[in-house]
């Protein structure tokens, strides 16, 4: 599922990028703020490989054919996306971010070093001020795991529920609501903050609650 990992993000790039490899890290560069912040990039990078190691060890290429938008830089507007995808070994190495990029991917693939998204599978940058209906943490609320992790002066936005286990009437042979089996004020908790990027995980309660996969 990988090249070779490294432990230096900052090194050199060498050998042949393999597809998936080239992928996660155009994915990671390209939904990275331009600051180039080295766990941000790996953040992303360990977020996308967190999830397909959850969704029956897919790889990175099933995972964004699977869910198509699950990453904005996927959509082919990205120029750090696009950069990346199409960049030469010797202009990857010509750029931090990049090269931080390849060798974060490599390392995310390999199951090594540290992961600085905490076992997130989600993730949104600076565009989650713009509350816009379509994404998730909007659509679905959202709490911060840590006070640390509201980059952005955020408060959450809480949507709570209840979820009560479904039975069959005998009498009427309708479905109704028996005992209750669970209740969450939101779905999203966060579970790291680097750079302008916020990790993200289902809520433990939304998932008792509803016995949704959480990687799904």
């Amino acid at each position: 599922m990988s090249d070779t990992a490294v432990n230096d993000l900052t090194a050199t790039v060498t050998g042949d990028i393999d597809g998936d490899t080239r992928l996660l890290a155009a994915i990671a560069y390209g939904e990275g703020s331009t600051d180039d912040v080295e766990t941000e990039i790996a953040g992303i990078a360990h977020a996308v490989v967190n999830r397909a190691k959850a969704w029956g060890n897919r790889t990175v290429s099933e995972v964004i054919r699977d869910d198509p938008n699950y990453s904005y830089a996927t959509n082919g507007k990205s120029e750090r996306f696009n950069l990346l995808k199409a960049s030469s070994l010797d202009a990857i190495n010509k750029s931090k971010g990049m090269r931080l990029a390849i060798n974060a991917a490599r390392q995310a693939l390999a199951g090594q070093g540290d992961d600085p998204s905490n076992g997130a599978y989600w993730w949104d940058g600076i565009d989650l001020k713009d509350k816009k209906s379509v994404n998730p943490r909007i659509a679905y609320g959202f709490k911060y795991g840590d006070a640390s992790h509201n980059i952005f002066g955020m408060p959450p936005i809480l949507k709570p529920q209840v979820i009560y286990w479904q039975v069959r009437n005998k009498k009427t042979g309708q479905i109704e609501n028996s005992k209750e089996r669970g209740r969450f004020d939101c779905i999203y908790v966060s579970k790291a903050a680097h750079g302008k990027t916020i990790f993200w995980r289902y809520n433990p309660d939304y998932v008792k609650a509803s016995g949704a996969k959480e990687y799904k």
